[in-house]
């Protein structure tokens, strides 16, 4: 037990210390700087942070959340995301153990950590990081397929390249997953174009969907975006709902609590193994997202009659989602 208690510790301690990367590769992608050089600074003084000044979470107590040179304050994302991602280095060793998958799970959590930051402060994904999410969910499947391929020539000798075969791929599912993702973001964002003159979503938020799919496949995907859909609505919009109650727009409500209701039965359909049929999965799959596009709609007409109601960028609600797939729901 004691050994198990140290492990984790150590695991959330690397975790802290790649969480104050992860610090410097979001703030340097808004600027456009190198990650590499130069070395920390304080960004008022311009003083480098020593060594002892940069312990995760540790310095920022030690030093009251003030610069060691010239007290300017530092802000509290840099702890905040240093906990968070010993927290997701522990998760992921608790969830996956010490497995390939522990490795690029947690890969493609600190991307969307990093992309969260750049969205939330200036709402901005950067493409350099968006580009890193689908390169690596590519890498991951070619990767896994290889492992799948060898696993079926081991136990059976050969491997058959029929459709069938072909189509249960890793990499098969991630090529779909990718195109999967930035087919639905753009259909919902471009109904806004429709409705309002402007895109629902940002094109960051379509290179995040285009990621995660090349990640997990086409049905994870989907799924994400409805979950997210829902975390926005559930979290960001409660006034908007206030003003429906107030005008009787019915159909709006109906059209969200409908769209809720069945995204969560299709994430648990899937989540206890009852939807195995490939035809049913993408009949499925399609009536969720028309359910969707209605109550998106819905949701636009509403934002366009009300004046602009001020959101929450999408990609954090993108990230919440992946990780209750991640963690809770597979």
């Amino acid at each position: 037990m004691e050994l198990f208690i140290c492990i984790l510790l150590l695991t959330f301690a690397l975790g802290t210390i790649i969480g104050s990367f992860l610090n410097v590769v979001a703030l340097r992608g808004l600027t456009g700087e190198s990650i590499v050089l130069p070395p920390s600074k304080c960004p008022k003084c311009g003083e480098r942070i020593k060594p002892w000044h940069n312990i995760p979470i540790l310095s920022y107590i030690f030093l009251k959340g003030k610069c060691a040179y010239c007290n300017e304050k530092i802000s509290i994302q840099y702890p905040i995301v240093e906990f968070l991602t010993g927290i997701l280095l522990v998760g992921c060793l608790l969830k996956y153990s010490f497995t390939f998958n522990t490795l690029f799970v947690f890969i493609a959590c600190c991307t969307l950590l990093v992309m969260s930051i750049t969205d939330i402060k200036e709402k901005v994904i950067c493409a350099g990081h968006a580009w890193f999410l689908i390169i690596m969910g590519l890498i991951y499947n070619v990767v896994l397929t290889h492992f799948y391929v060898n696993q079926q020539l081991a136990t059976k000798g050969y491997f058959l390249f029929k459709a069938q075969n072909f189509l249960h791929l890793p990499i098969t599912t991630s090529i779909f997953g990718l195109i999967a993702g930035v087919v639905a973001m753009e259909i919902l964002a471009r109904i806004g174009n429709l409705i309002i003159g402007k895109r629902a979503f940002g094109t960051g938020d379509t290179f995040i969907a285009a990621g995660l799919g090349a990640f997990f496949g086409w049905m994870a995907v989907l799924n994400t975006i409805a979950i997210s859909i829902a975390i926005q609505v559930a979290i960001v919009l409660p006034g908007f709902f206030r003003k429906l109650r107030e005008r009787k727009d019915n159909k709006t409500i109906f059209s969200i609590i409908l769209f809720l209701l069945a995204a969560v039965g299709f994430s648990l359909a899937n989540y206890y193994g009852m939807i195995e049929n490939f035809a049913i999965c993408v009949v499925a799959s399609i009536i969720l997202l028309v359910i969707g596009i209605y109550a998106c709609v819905r949701i636009i007409k509403g934002i366009k009659n009300e004046g602009d109601i001020s959101i929450l960028p999408f990609g954090p609600a993108m990230a919440i989602a992946t990780l209750l797939l991640l963690f809770v729901l597979l």
